[in-house]
């Protein structure tokens, strides 16, 4: 479970890279569109996984994460200079599958439904 200040860490830094995205436009890549989904930090607040959900050209899903991630460095320095912290944690970027996950689960949930052998 986390703690408090790990929920409030991690929305402060989300907002934070938000903007960081919009006011660079980071946000379009090449026929895809992005979001930020979570930012969730380690217990030590030293670390933060910042889950990023790509729309668009799945092709490109794997190079654009490995290039935020070669761009977190910068990203960590303008977090440093928007947000408050004692100490500002390493970021890591990571694709988002939950709407994956949803879509796969609806489909067995509609499967369900129509099956007459579970009546």
């Amino acid at each position: 479970m986390k703690s408090q200040r790990q929920l409030q860490m991690g929305e402060a830094i989300k907002r934070a890279m938000s903007n960081i995205f919009m006011q660079d436009d980071y946000l379009r890549v090449e026929g895809s569109c992005m979001t930020i989904s979570e930012a969730d930090v380690s217990p030590d607040a030293k670390n933060v996984k910042i889950y990023i959900d790509i729309f668009g050209n799945e092709k490109l899903h794997a190079t654009i994460i490995k290039s935020l991630n070669q761009l977190a460095p910068k990203f960590r320095h303008q977090i440093a200079k928007k947000v408050m912290l004692r100490v500002v944690p390493h970021i890591t970027f990571v694709l988002d599958k939950t709407q994956d996950h949803v879509a796969s689960l609806e489909g067995l949930l509609q499967g369900e439904r129509k099956d007459p052998k579970s009546e």
